[in-house]
Order: C-alpha cells, then sequence, then structure tokens
C-alpha cells in the first residue's frame, strides 16, 4: 500500500509540472514541494463528494496560496471531479476551468478564489467561525446536520501577510478546534531565503495565539503529515498548527532553490523529474493504478454523503422549523417587512440602517456580523444578542477587533461557506484597510453586506485622517460591487433590499450626522440606482443637480431658492450609479432629460461624474484631502454650499 500512495504523491507532482511546462507559465516550486500535503488531506478521511463539490457537509478545503494551482487541479483529477486531462492540459488558458490561480465557481472542489497571499487563511478562519455557529445552532444529540472540518493549506508567504496574523489572533480566541492549518515551510520565497526578511519563530506565534503546533519535520513522508492530522482532529479548544519541512522544487535541479518558484521547466527537465520520481514520462498520462487508489477513497465519501441525506431528511422531519431557517429562505418576507417601516423623524443613515438591520435580523435567523472594535459608532449590531464567543458560539455578533481586513476576510469565509448572511461594519475611510478582501467578495460575487458609515466630510473635527473623499470612488471601480449611498432612512431601505435581493455584496455608505426625512424619497425608485426626487416647475428643467447621500437634501434647498430665481429645477437622487448605468436608455434619459446642465454634487473626489454631467456639466466635490474643523466650515472650505452651488448654477444657466 505504501508503494501505490507514494506513486499518488508523485503522479500528482508530474501532472502539476507538465500543466506548467505545457503553459510555459506557473509556479512548479510549491507543487512539486507540497503534493503530500495536498494527498494527506484527501488521503486521511477529508470528507467531500465528487458529484456534488458544494455538498454542505463537506470538510472545507483552502490553498491560501494560489500559485499552487496546478497542484490543486491535479488533486481534484485524480480524485474524480469534474475536471478532465484536457482541462489540466487548458490550464492557464482563456476560457478553461483551470485558470492560473484557482477561482471559486469555476473549478469544481475549489472552496474559494486564493492567489494574494493571506486571503486564503482568512477565508478558512470565517468557514470554521461559520462551522462553529451552525454546529451550536442546528445540531442535536442525535442529528449533525452540520459537523466537518476546515483545512487550509498556507506557506511562507502567507503567514507574512498581515491579514493572516490577524485571522488567526482571532481564530485562537475563539478557540476554533475544528480549524486545521498545513504549513508548507519551506523557507523559501520569492526573493530567497526568508531569512532576508524574516526571523520569526512561527510556532511560537502562533502558540502564543492559542494554537496547537505540531511540527513534521519529514514533509515529505505523507505518513507523518496524516498522524499530525489526526493529533489534530482530537483537540477540543484549540486550532492547529501543523508545521510541515518540505523542499521546494523537491525532485527537480533547482530543488531548495527560489528560482524554481514561478519559472516553467522545459520538457527535457520535465522528463527528467519524472524519471527521478519513478512515475510514467508520457505527459498527461496516468496509471490505471493510481485512478483506481484515489477512486476507491473517493467512494468511500459518496457514501458519506449518502449517510448525511438520510440525517439531513431525519432533521427535516423532527426540526421542520429549523431545517427550513438553514436550508430555506424567508426573504420576501422580510423584504415586506422592511418596506412597511414607518419613519416619523429625520435621522442620520446609520441609524437608520440600526433599524432595518434589527428588524431584518427578527425574520432572517442566520444574519450574523460584526464590528472593527466600532459597534457604538457604526450601529451595526443585533440588539437583544450576545457576543459569539467560545462559550456562546450561538451567538449573532462577533467582536472582531480593531482587524479590520481580517474582518473581511473572515466574511468572505463565512458567505463561501453557506448558512450565514454576514455583514462587517467599520468607517469608510477605514475601507482601505481592508481593499483587497472586498475585491475578493466581489470577484466571487458573495453577498456581504458592508456598513461604512461616518461617510463624509461631515466627520469634521476628527479631520483629514478620518474624512473620506477618494473611498466611495474607490469602491465604485470594483466591478460586482454595488456602492449605495442613501439620501435618507427611506433610501436605506432600499439598499438593504439589494442586499436581500442579489447575490452580489452591497457597500452601505452611511452619515454619522442626522439628514432630513425626505418628503418624496422612494425605495422602490431607489433601487433603480437613480431617480428624479424633485421635478422641475416648468415644461422642462434649466439645470439638473444630480446627488447622493447627504447632498440631496442640500441640493433639495438649493432647488428652493433657484425656482424663485426663475429657474426650473430637477434633482436627481443617485444612491447607486453602478445600477442606474445598467437601465435602459429610455429610463436614464426620463430621468437626466435632454438637458445638458448638469451638475453632480458629492463629498468626494470627482473623477466619476463625467458620464454623467457630460461635457457642458460640471461636479462639485473635494478633490484633495480634508480638513479639520466644524462640520459646517469644512463643508464652506470645499464649496458644497447652498450659496456656492447657486452661485456655479447662474453661471450654467446665463
Amino acid at each position: 500500500m505504501l508503494l501505490i500512495q507514494n506513486k499518488v504523491v508523485n503522479t500528482l507532482r508530474k501532472l502539476s509540472v507538465e500543466q506548467i511546462t505545457r503553459a510555459n507559465s506557473g509556479h512548479p516550486g510549491v507543487a512539486l514541494g507540497a503534493a503530500p500535503i495536498l494527498f494527506s488531506i484527501y488521503n486521511s478521511g477529508a470528507t467531500y463528494s465528487v458529484k456534488n463539490p458544494n455538498w454542505f457537509n463537506r470538510d472545507r478545503i483552502v490553498v491560501s496560496g494560489g500559485h499552487a494551482s496546478s497542484l490543486i487541479y491535479s488533486t481534484l483529477h485524480l480524485f474524480g471531479f469534474d475536471l478532465s486531462i484536457k482541462d489540466l492540459r487548458n490550464f492557464r488558458q482563456v476560457g478553461s476551468i483551470t485558470p492560473g490561480h484557482p477561482e471559486y465557481d469555476v473549478t469544481p472542489g475549489v472552496d474559494a478564489s486564493t492567489g494574494a497571499l493571506g486571503q486564503g487563511f482568512a477565508n478558512a478562519v470565517g468557514m470554521a467561525i461559520a462551522e462553529a455557529h451552525l454546529c451550536a445552532k442546528y445540531n442535536t444529540d442525535n442529528l449533525k446536520i452540520c459537523n466537518h472540518y476546515t483545512f487550509v493549506v498556507c506557506g511562507d508567504g502567507d503567514l507574512m501577510e498581515g491579514v493572516a496574523y490577524e485571522s488567526a489572533a482571532l481564530a485562537g480566541h475563539l478557540k476554533l478546534n475544528k480549524l486545521i492549518a498545513l504549513y508548507d515551510s519551506n523557507n523559501i520565497s520569492l526573493d530567497g531565503e526568508t531569512n532576508i526578511s524574516t526571523s520569526e519563530n512561527v510556532g511560537l506565534t502562533f502558540k502564543s495565539m492559542g494554537w496547537n503546533v505540531i511540527t513534521v519535520k519529514d514533509g515529505n513522508n505523507y505518513l507523518f503529515i496524516e498522524k499530525a492530522i489526526k493529533k489534530a482532529k482530537k483537540s477540543k479548544t484549540k486550532p492547529t498548527l501543523i508545521i510541515c519541512k518540505t523542499t521546494i522544487g523537491y525532485a527537480s535541479e533547482l530543488a531548495g532553490s527560489n528560482l524554481c518558484h514561478g519559472k516553467p521547466f522545459n520538457m527535457q527537465q520535465t522528463i527528467e523529474i519524472c524519471d527521478r520520481l519513478k512515475v510514467n514520462q508520457i505527459p498527461f498520462e496516468v496509471d490505471a493504478d493510481v485512478y483506481q487508489y484515489c477512486k476507491k477513497i473517493s467512494d468511500n465519501n459518496l457514501q458519506k454523503e449518502k449517510q448525511w441525506e438520510n440525517v439531513k431528511e431525519q432533521y427535516k422531519k423532527q426540526f421542520k422549523e429549523k431545517y427550513n431557517e438553514l436550508f430555506g429562505s424567508n426573504v420576501e418576507k422580510t423584504i415586506k417587512e422592511i418596506n412597511k417601516m414607518h419613519f416619523e423623524k429625520d435621522m442620520a443613515t446609520r441609524d437608520a440602517s440600526k433599524e432595518i438591520l434589527n428588524k431584518i435580523a427578527e425574520f432572517e435567523t442566520n444574519i450574523f456580523g460584526g464590528c472593527a472594535d466600532l459597534s457604538s459608532a457604526t450601529k451595526a449590531i443585533i440588539k437583544n444578542d450576545e457576543w459569539f464567543s467560545s462559550q456562546n458560539l450561538k451567538a449573532r455578533n462577533i467582536a472582531f477587533g480593531v482587524r479590520e481586513h481580517a474582518m473581511i476576510g473572515c466574511a468572505n469565509g463565512m458567505a463561501l461557506h453557506g448558512g450565514i448572511k454576514p455583514f462587517v461594519s467599520t468607517f469608510l475611510v477605514f475601507s482601505d484597510y481592508c481593499k483587497y478582501a472586498i475585491r475578493m467578495s466581489a470577484m466571487m460575487q458573495l453577498p456581504l453586506l458592508y456598513i461604512f458609515t461616518h461617510d463624509s466630510i461631515a466627520v469634521g473635527e476628527d479631520g483629514a485622517t478620518h474624512q473620506p473623499v477618494e473611498h466611495l470612488e474607490g469602491l465604485r471601480m470594483i466591478p460586482h460591487l454595488n456602492v449605495f449611498r442613501p439620501a435618507d432612512a427611506v433610501e436605506t431601505v432600499a439598499g438593504y433590499q439589494l442586499w436581500l435581493e442579489q447575490r452580489i455584496p452591497v457597500v452601505m455608505a452611511l452619515s454619522r450626522q442626522t439628514l432630513p426625512l425626505l418628503k418624496n424619497s422612494n425605495a422602490n425608485n431607489a433601487l433603480k440606482g437613480g431617480y428624479v426626487i424633485e421635478k422641475e416647475s416648468g415644461d422642462k428643467p434649466d439645470i439638473v443637480l444630480i446627488a447622493t447621500g447627504s447632498e440631496v437634501s442640500l441640493c433639495v434647498n438649493v432647488k428652493e431658492k433657484l425656482e424663485k430665481l426663475n429657474i426650473n429645477t430637477r434633482v436627481v437622487s443617485m444612491p447607486c450609479r453602478e445600477i442606474f448605468n445598467k437601465q435602459d436608455d429610455k429610463y436614464k434619459h426620463s430621468v437626466l432629460s435632454d438637458c445638458e446642465n448638469r451638475i453632480s454634487v458629492e463629498a468626494g473626489v470627482t473623477n466619476g461624474w463625467a458620464s454623467l454631467v457630460g461635457e457642458k456639466g460640471k461636479s462639485i466635490g473635494i478633490n484633495t484631502f480634508g480638513e479639520s474643523g466644524s462640520a459646517q466650515d469644512v463643508a464652506e472650505l470645499f464649496g458644497l454650499t447652498e450659496d456656492n452651488i447657486i452661485k456655479i448654477v447662474k453661471k450654467i444657466t446665463k
């Protein structure tokens, strides 16, 4: 048996290097060095389904170093996922399901898009949080509807990234004992040996964060790794880091060198590697006994899935309400309820958000999330609930601490896991701390809710460091992300409805300061991205004012004064430019009209407004950093006042 298992490991290496050689692009070093690690996960009893890769109760397996993609694809192919030899041959080609770095919802069996180092580690922590929460909430003594492990393979580069350490600290604090990290420790990074940049004792660092640490001195021996995995599974109170000492580029002429990190081997070098590994040298040919061995393991997992399906059916009969909570949907009812909400007073949109979030939480029991140590300021907290902890895994509020990047990386993992509707929150200005994780949620089209408050220079005295100016536009540039900046409480409802309805993330940019309830604001219209909130008095407008958020009420006030000057003024509220741009031309024309005199007003950079205001239009905003002072004084400094807007309108409409 040992012979065939070694043969499977070496076949993984062979196929991985052959993909890279054929594409003349990729990272052979990690594929050759880490093959025993990935094999050990699947060979040591990992739970998965080749016929149903998204099976709810599968073990989650994340390879954080996505440059090991060829190894991932080789593993999935051998173990029987819907990934053919032809797919391996198309590695890194346009339109293939074997892209350069693994992508969620593209390749069967890939649980997360990874590549930017550290992100996958954070995703895995989020998956483990989701599993722990759902186990506590739904499992019974006799029926384990949610019961699995989360594995993450990480490397030296992953554990240099701050997001990995932020996440690891949180995982240790929460005692996520069903999280197992396998560290491919070869002491090499792209530029050379890791000692040129770090002398950290990773094991001691993880121990200090509340992790078990197991060291496998011979990371080329899968038996030792499997033994460590079995030991890790026995942990009751801690996550486990398994340090596997490996050799980058194993069996190649560049073994142990950074030169094989991202440099493809030529055909002759690949043949020589196969010769050293004692595997079939014919490109992309796999011996039958290798397939047979892997199929036996995968078939055993199909039996596990069948057993779980029986558990699921019993659970459905005995706990119908809980079953529907976990596997059903209550979205239509929830949307009806939030649309019934009546707001009677002016309020900051962060306060409106709090009311709406808590109304949703009454009906959507799997709402789960929290803030980066700012819940009292962002109001993003479920009232009458408690803090999620190792002692209270059922609670729906989680304290991420001052860890913005990990917060969103973990939330991505929660969304990937399923069974949870995650929300996260911080100040808009701090979204830069976690920009890449936001990008990843958009790329994977995960239904996250971002509650970003303190959305403008109205934070006043806190000064330039806390006044977001470029952030709205920066977020709008990310594909598959809806940035929603409501003008009042009614429009805030629309933003939440958007989140509930769509499978892409939504950013809610919310005010700290009180905003007036606008008499013509309308949630249904706001869902179109932009609409006429104040119509001109004459047959057609002389000027169209386009605004978002707190500047909408400013423009409404300006309209009243302009109309007295016989300047027919239309005010357009544009809470979500991305959605408005997707409307048909007829609707967009009905909102913006033929009028070429258009002014956009927003407390941020003006770069993105040109397409809406047109060549003759003008944008009023802030194209520099903010200033410390009262909200009123700062607004006056940057021209976000009624008088300045009126002055500009007069010039345009002469």
